[in-house]
């Protein structure tokens, strides 16, 4: 049958139906034993392998440490910002939604890794020792590192920043309302932090959804959009990074490359930038959108886990197998692998069944051989109803998982923007349940 877009929309409709079935029925093959995988960290990542080595395995203890009794659904955080999703609910669920029953959540946070000693140290005082591990503690984000801004900062007086909460999301909507609504003239301005970051393409969504309201209202030509990086591209994959310009052009979107925000004055309502020569710049905003540096969490940079040289105090990890180089019995995924992309909701979809086929040949006494080809998807959101669907992998090539007819990843289409705001959520919750059916 060929692909369409009706067609397309009514498998969204079924994966959500499969979703909310719950799913918790073994493979008929599942590997008999007696292991304890421990897995540190309960979003995305960690609840979907959880769940899907308990569909593999028959007997073995699946533990989850996560301190937080709740998910959030951080690709939402865009479509807060967009209006297309208006409540808090909409990006928040308990976490007993997803995680199975007879999985063994431990709602405690990790403070040492220990993996010579195949244990976990919690910062209640427990010990859980494992025979296998799997790493998914995603980032920390460090507003922190930006001098005078907090985070009670975000959601007032022209600062937003969508990434910090589902409450900065919505408050981030009403700050580019109030700003794009304000009459006389104004500087918008768009910030991308130095070093790896989840969801790269957030920063350039956010510039495009603020610039799409400025053009509903009367005042466009009065408001001045700049988008500052630290980064020598708007985006690392040649083609999109072309396209992305080439628009940016059409709607007057200025682009400002290898500036890193450094500080933030919230009186002046200047941001100060550091260029790669060392000069400092200085620029003046009535509307910023900050994006914070991210880093792995401590525990992970101060664990012999942590890789002490490309991939600076990320888990080292084989980037094909996700196995740690080190420690056999390690594993890892999502935003805290040392790969040099794979940030993504889309990517831990495409991470899971090679971590888990990884782990079950170790169980078998067989070497790891699936490998994960750094598949990563970004739906470029360009304004409420259109987007690109961006996809690639390693190769830094774009790539589709439709057919081209469906989805060109370089045209502008409303069927990628419904794809964003309705078909990506019911996939998401299927594959919490450890199922990747697309």
């Amino acid at each position: 049958m060929a692909i369409s877009r009706r067609t397309l929309l009514k498998s969204a409709a079924g994966v959500g139906v499969l979703g909310a079935t719950g799913l918790a029925i073994k493979q008929s093959n599942a590997i008999k034993t007696n292991a304890h995988i421990a897995i540190v960290g309960g979003g995305a990542a960690g609840i979907g392998i959880a769940n899907m080595l308990n569909r593999y395995l028959d007997g073995a203890k699946i533990s989850v440490i996560e301190p937080r009794d709740y998910h959030w659904y951080q690709p939402g955080q865009t479509l807060l910002l967009a209006g297309s999703y208006s409540n808090k609910s909409d990006v928040v669920s308990p976490i007993t939604r997803y995680i199975g029953s007879d999985i063994n959540w431990i709602q405690d946070s990790v403070t040492e890794l220990n993996p010579d000693s195949n244990s976990i140290t919690t910062a209640k005082g427990s010990v859980v020792s494992y025979d296998y591990l799997i790493v998914s503690a995603g980032l920390e984000l460090r507003y922190d590192l930006i001098e005078g801004l907090s985070t009670d900062d975000i959601g007032q007086d022209g600062i937003a920043s969508i990434y910090y909460s589902p409450e900065s999301g919505l408050s981030s909507f009403k700050q580019a309302h109030t700003f794009v609504e304000q009459p006389g003239r104004g500087n918008a301005v768009f910030t991308r932090p130095q070093g790896a970051m989840k969801c790269a393409g957030a920063p350039l969504k956010a510039t495009n959804l603020v610039e799409y309201f400025a053009q509903q209202s009367p005042n466009r030509s009065q408001f001045n959009f700049q988008y500052y990086t630290s980064e020598a591209a708007l985006f690392a994959v040649t083609d999109f990074d072309l396209k992305l310009k080439e628009i940016w052009e059409e709607r007057a979107i200025y682009a400002y490359f290898e500036h890193v925000l450094t500080a933030l004055d919230k009186q002046a309502k200047t941001a100060t930038f550091t260029q790669q020569n060392g000069a400092i710049q200085k620029v003046d905003w009535d509307f910023i959108h900050v994006v914070p540096p991210m880093l792995p969490p401590q525990v992970i940079r101060e664990s012999s886990l942590a890789d002490q040289s490309k991939y600076k105090g990320y888990v080292e990890v084989n980037p094909l197998t996700l196995q740690h180089k080190r420690y056999a019995n390690v594993f890892a995924m999502g935003d805290c692998v040392g790969t040099p992309i794979g940030k993504t909701a889309a990517s831990v979809k495409s991470q899971l069944p090679v971590v888990t086929d990884n782990l079950c040949a170790l169980l078998e006494g067989r070497s790891p051989t699936s490998q994960w080809s750094g598949y990563t998807s970004c739906p470029m959101i360009l304004d409420v109803g259109h987007a690109m669907l961006w996809e690639f992998d390693y190769s830094m090539k774009p790539m589709t998982a439709l057919p081209f007819q469906v989805v060109d990843p370089l045209a502008e289409s409303a069927l990628a923007w419904r794809m964003e705001e309705t078909f990506l959520r019911p996939v998401y919750d299927v594959m919490l349940k450890g199922y990747t059916p697309i």
